[in-house]
């Protein structure tokens, strides 16, 4: 096994953890989280020119709209957006057989889609979450030299305090301005639409105000974050990686959009599937379809 500019490479010259060659991927990029995801992708797509991965790193790259994209499974969590986001940007901006960058900065785009728990009472189950903004507590911003938004971060930290008396490091970042350009346009979705901030929680069950037998440090975490208002726009959602994307794509000059099925409201505890309503794996498709024609629209 190799190195390459801190990027570990397999004896075939691939990244090591997503398996994937220069060449095998596309600058646009949708990432779906559960690798599942990609059987519902797949028959959009005009047709298949790569397919590979490792562990829970599926991909598939293909064209769609006679443009080529990569769509990859990533799992859950901000660690392996983290691994899939740098190693992505890897094949396109490092010389894998020489280890250096190259010398002219290739821009990705980068649009995560997945599920999420709704917060707001008012919106309906299988609402879709545009991330205008994304805030998290993780520690990212420590490790990668980051500067979040600021005013964002401070309004929240001090909304955070006020709420429970306890600190946290929280930090917001935006969505970059293809996809806030991309919103603008009303999508044509069969499904409600919602812009806002998202949550970005490090774990699935007390980073989210879940416990089992263990006491966690705030139960009411769902209410308390519905709560906040920033530039008019409410906390709509809580998902597990779009923090880590939009902070690790703007460091890295590519750009950062999120779109998110809200399948479950956290202070009612319905859930899409008990509604009777449309499936999820319809709802989702018709989510990957407007995912996909923005990727189509990047240069």
């Amino acid at each position: 096994m190799g190195i390459a500019n801190g990027i570990p490479l397999r004896p075939d010259g691939a990244v090591y953890h997503l398996g994937l060659q220069p060449g095998q991927a596309a600058h646009r990029c949708l990432l779906v989280g559960d690798p599942g995801r990609l059987a519902l992708v797949e028959p959009l797509l005009d047709r298949v020119l790569h397919r590979g991965g490792n562990r829970e790193f599926i991909w598939i790259t293909g064209l769609y709209g006679g443009v080529a994209l990569t769509a990859i499974g990533t799992g859950i969590g901000i660690d392996n957006t983290e691994i899939a986001v740098i190693e992505l940007d890897a094949v396109q901006n490092i010389d894998l057989t020489r280890g250096q960058p190259f010398p002219t900065h290739k821009k990705m785009y980068f649009l995560r889609v997945g599920t999420s728990g709704l917060l707001q009472v008012e919106r309906p189950l299988a609402t879709v979450v545009f991330s205008r903004w994304a805030i998290g507590v993780d520690p990212y911003p420590l490790f990668y030299d980051f500067q979040p938004e600021p005013e964002l971060t401070r309004t929240l930290q001090h909304y955070w305090l006020e709420q429970t008396g306890q600190p946290l490091s929280w930090y917001g970042v935006q969505a970059t301005e293809f996809f806030l350009r991309c919103a603008q346009n009303t999508p044509k979705l069969n499904l409600p639409w919602a812009e806002g901030i998202t949550y970005t929680a490090i774990g699935f069950y007390a980073p989210q105000g879940r416990c089992g037998r263990l006491s966690i440090r705030f139960p009411e975490l769902p209410a308390q974050l519905a709560g906040f208002v920033y530039a008019g726009y409410k906390v709509e959602n809580i998902e597990m990686e779009t923090a880590a994307l939009y902070l690790l794509a703007r460091r890295l000059g590519h750009e950062a959009g999120a779109l998110c099925l809200g399948i479950a409201h956290r202070q009612t505890g319905e859930f899409i599937y008990q509604d009777g309503g449309i499936s999820p794996q319809a709802a989702m498709q018709e989510v990957l379809r407007l995912a996909l024609e923005w990727l189509r629209q990047a240069p």
